[in-house]
């Protein structure tokens, strides 16, 4: 294959991105200036891989094309907490263009739907954003920060409820949606249960008694580390299903 017919195939991958749509940074991926194009590179992510914005040599912005990725806060030298869940069309780093290096060390990702990431080096989105009009740079980051927001909320509204139960319910309702907005509702949640438990501030043994109980009650069937959400569990909370596709982008 000749380099142009290579280029010209990888620009198609990113012109006809599914996620091109959700995306807040859509009007300037994969298009150029008098510095390029802006290309980013397409990683696959497997269940339970970290991944950092801050890499040892340079930062990037990371845009999740497909699958569930949760944030998780460095709370001090030996732990971290869950502090926000991803979807397809979220950027995440881009807030960290304009603070100090520093900040972007003190979270990662872990995935738990695989799935897929656009990478951008910082710099060049940041040269990117800055060439834009005021008024649309200002909407590429409104819409990021709104989306972190809300991916945040996410996260507070599962750790606050009372009853683990409930954290669970929604939680599961809460991956499931964001699983779905890459294209496909997944069959099954191949989650287990100490990654559940540490996103809803659970232990293990409690997660599992729960859900044992939530699988007596309807609401999901248990396999070899999955979880099978059904039609019940998601018809008893719609308008947490409706929050959960509340994301912001630029059109």
């Amino acid at each position: 294959m000749r380099l142009r017919d290579f280029q010209r195939a990888e620009e198609s991958v990113i012109t006809h991105c599914p996620a091109r749509r959700l995306c807040p940074v859509g009007l300037v991926c994969g298009r150029g200036n008098e510095e390029g194009k802006l290309m980013p590179t397409v990683m696959e992510f497997d269940k339970a891989d970290l991944l950092w914005t801050d890499h040892r040599y340079e930062r990037h912005v990371f845009i999740v094309r497909e699958g569930v990725l949760s944030c998780m806060a460095h709370v001090d030298p030996d732990g971290e907490a869950p502090f926000t869940l991803y979807g397809a069309g979220i950027g995440v780093g881009i807030a960290d263009l304009y603070v100090p290096h520093a900040n972007a060390s003190t979270y990662h990702l872990h995935a738990i739907v695989p799935g897929r990431i656009c990478s951008l080096p910082a710099k060049a989105l940041k040269r990117h954003l800055e060439a834009l009009g005021g008024d649309i740079q200002q909407k590429i980051l409104a819409a990021s920060l709104y989306n972190q927001s809300t991916g945040a909320l996410f996260q507070s509204m599962i750790s606050s409820r009372p009853l683990l139960c409930h954290r669970l319910a929604m939680l599961l309702l809460c991956l499931e949606t964001l699983a779905a907005r890459g294209g496909t509702r997944p069959d099954a949640l191949r989650v287990t249960h100490d990654e559940l438990a540490s996103r809803v501030l659970s232990d293990r043994a409690s997660v599992t008694r729960a859900l044992h109980q939530m699988e007596g009650q309807g609401l999901v069937e248990l396999g070899y580390r999955s979880v099978r959400i059904t039609d019940i569990l998601r018809e008893s909370d719609p308008e947490w299903v409706a929050l959960c596709e509340t994301f912001s982008c630029v059109r």
